[in-house]
């Protein structure tokens, strides 16, 4: 199983992340807007190269006090200069996935997906990590960008019932992440092998959890998962 991991968002040097990158295949690198520096960026740049593991710039809107998980007001301009600034980071790399809120707004969002789309192709970048089915896929891809399809292990879906889209279970809810290792296990094999989640349709007051179909072809893990050691080794194996 292919597995993707955000990396370099707690320093250069976090035990965890430093495990980490000895058992994932590629590490999403925090450019600065949500986390990350100079000095984590060049850090972990050094140990993929060592560890033969693929590499992304993780880009977020600039909001290091909310770690990017929260959509900010911002202007089209600014927030394509902070992509660039943050990319500068990395100018050399042609793999990008988007963080947190900006991740999440774009999978909903068809004009911010259009704007994201437009400052990669001015930017060379060739691939990027999103669902299967998101705003940011299809505009990417009529772009000729080609699209690294992302399922999540310890993360929850939610279904739109009106447009059938999933997204990530928001965080404000109780259960929008798995913390049992066996869980995650067979979340992320239902999806890579059965094409398949388990998904929250919310209407009303009413919650019920339906089978729906989803394209994989990368697992992310969150290197803060409380879980994420164990389940990079897990599916390591799978």
């Amino acid at each position: 199983m292919f597995v993707n991991c955000d990396i370099g968002e707690r320093g250069a040097d976090h035990p965890v992340d430093v495990k980490l990158m000895r058992l994932i295949g590629m590490a999403n690198i925090a450019c600065g807007g949500h986390a990350g520096d100079e000095e984590s960026v060049a850090a972990f740049r050094r140990l993929a190269a060592e560890e033969n593991v693929k590499i992304s710039a993780h880009l977020s809107y600039p909001d290091r006090d909310n770690f990017g998980r929260v959509t900010i007001r911002i202007s089209d301009s600014d927030l394509t200069d902070s992509l660039t600034r943050q990319y500068s980071l990395m100018p050399d790399v042609t793999c990008v996935k988007f963080h947190g809120a900006l991740y999440n707004d774009a999978n909903t969002d068809k004009h911010l997906a259009s704007l994201l789309t437009d400052w990669m192709t001015r930017n060379g970048i060739r691939e990027v990590v999103t669902p299967f089915d998101s705003e940011l896929a299809h505009a990417a891809e009529n772009a000729g960008i080609a699209v690294l399809a992302e399922g999540f292990a310890e993360r929850r879906y939610d279904m739109n019932p009106e447009t059938g889209q999933l997204t990530l279970t928001p965080r404000r809810y109780p259960d929008s992440s798995i913390t049992d290792l066996n869980e995650a296990v067979r979340q992320a094999k239902k999806m890579t092998k059965e094409g398949k989640v388990s998904a929250f349709v919310r209407t009303g007051e009413k919650t019920e959890i339906r089978e729906c179909p989803i394209r994989t072809e990368t697992i992310c893990i969150h290197s803060d998962s409380v879980i994420a050691p164990e389940l990079a080794e897990a599916l390591r194996k799978c």
